[in-house]
């Protein structure tokens, strides 16, 4: 007969620490163990013990070290980015989900990472941007945007026409995060669920950190990329949701710059579909999705940049909004339930961890202050994809 695993104590306060920070609920451990859910709360009072294999489970579960079940108390982690997103009366959630948590965690495991390694290799750590601050009155929020948005324009120095010859949304998208990159932010992209959020900044504690929801389409995403680098220039960070709706101030500012950046006045009435309408109002389809593709964002973003300009209403721009929205959800429920292939690991990699921090990883192994195990565990990969992710860093640069 196989023997049992010895049993292990884990103290209960590590326990409810690991299961609450992976966004798990009680039953959801039960199911987990094949236990009763009076068998989960017993052992996180400190009644019961786990099995060795039952705690590799759970380690495996909780997507922590099995070395982290062995602490005589729960270790001092970053607190979360300060939540900026609006819900409609008794609807606001009041936990993340697990997928959104974990998400979280790895980009300020990811953040201390990197600033770590980029101090060994002798790397400043201090970003190249800007620093700004809102207005003292309300009412100055839109024009202290927009003039941000000329400023830090000018300073990336991408021109409109650069910007329209881009070939498709995905190129845009890469273009934009070098953009960011090159002065010395983390950009990275994790799956979430959209509804629940769209991005979210880090700006305490090393780089400055932007993490995108991989799960969107990309025109959405960068308006999140800007949308997040402005909580950058701000030095204000937190998770976000982007919708026009909301009323704090931060979101307010940091919208109308995203908008403003991608979509600059003068470039949208200077554009041959504006001038040429006589009648604003009410715009066809084809004619956002025009623009769309010439600004390289969402038809949502356009329509709202037409309606800050009093070139549409209100009452058209909500009814093309849940228009689409409705249309969206049913893309996602029919997307949801196909099985995804994903992208090749080296391209996947390279998009979800950001070529900065990539580059961090790489340089480290060369010079052999990391071990190639480390170099697997930093980026997820298995080693034998290394050649291939050292060559999409030679193709980035």
């Amino acid at each position: 007969m196989p023997k049992k695993s010895i049993e292990v104590f884990v103290e209960p306060d590590v326990l409810v620490w690991a299961r609450k920070t992976r966004g798990k609920r009680e039953e959801d451990v039960a199911r987990r163990l094949g236990k009763s859910e009076e068998f989960i709360r017993e052992l996180e009072a400190g009644e019961r013990k786990l099995r060795l294999r039952q705690l590799e489970t759970l380690a495996n579960f909780y997507k922590r070290p099995l070395a982290a079940f062995f602490l005589s108390k729960p270790p001092e982690e970053p607190s979360p980015p300060e939540d900026h997103r609006t819900f409609p009366e008794g609807e606001r959630t009041k936990e993340f989900s697990p997928e959104t948590l974990l998400a979280i965690r790895r980009a300020q495991l990811l953040q201390a990472s990197a600033t770590e390694l980029a101090s060994s290799l002798g790397y400043e750590t201090n970003p190249r941007i800007g620093k700004t601050s809102l207005p003292e009155r309300f009412e100055d929020l839109t024009a202290r945007a927009k003039a941000l948005a000329i400023r830090e324009r000018k300073k990336i120095g991408v021109m409109i026409d650069t910007q329209s010859r881009w070939k498709g949304a995905y190129k845009a998208l890469n273009e934009w995060k070098r953009q960011i990159e090159d002065m010395g932010v983390l950009v990275f992209q994790m799956s979430m669920p959209p509804k629940e959020t769209r991005g979210f900044s880090l700006t305490e504690d090393g780089f400055p950190v932007i993490v995108l929801n991989s799960k969107e389409h990309p025109n959405p995403r960068i308006f999140s990329l800007f949308h997040e680098y402005a909580h950058l220039l701000l030095n204000h960070g937190g998770i976000c949701d982007m919708k026009h709706r909301n009323h704090i101030p931060i979101e307010i500012f940091c919208n109308h710059f995203a908008g403003a950046f991608l979509v600059p006045r003068e470039a949208l009435l200077n554009h041959k579909l504006v001038k040429s309408r006589k009648s604003y109002p009410e715009w066809p389809q084809e004619k956002i999705e025009e623009l769309s593709g010439y600004f390289k964002v969402s038809w949502e973003t356009v329509l709202r940049r037409l309606l800050i300009l009093d070139l549409t209403t209100e009452r058209f721009y909500q009814m093309k909004r849940e228009q689409w929205q409705k249309k969206w959800e049913e893309k996602e429920n029919v997307e949801g339930k196909k099985k995804r292939g994903g992208p090749l690991s080296p391209i996947k990699c390279f998009s979800e961890n950001g070529a900065p921090f990539v580059s961090f990883v790489l340089e480290a192994y060369r010079e052999e202050k990391i071990s190639s195990t480390d170099v697997a565990d930093y980026l997820g990969v298995k080693l034998k994809h290394l050649p291939d992710i050292e060559q999409l860093m030679v193709e980035r640069t």
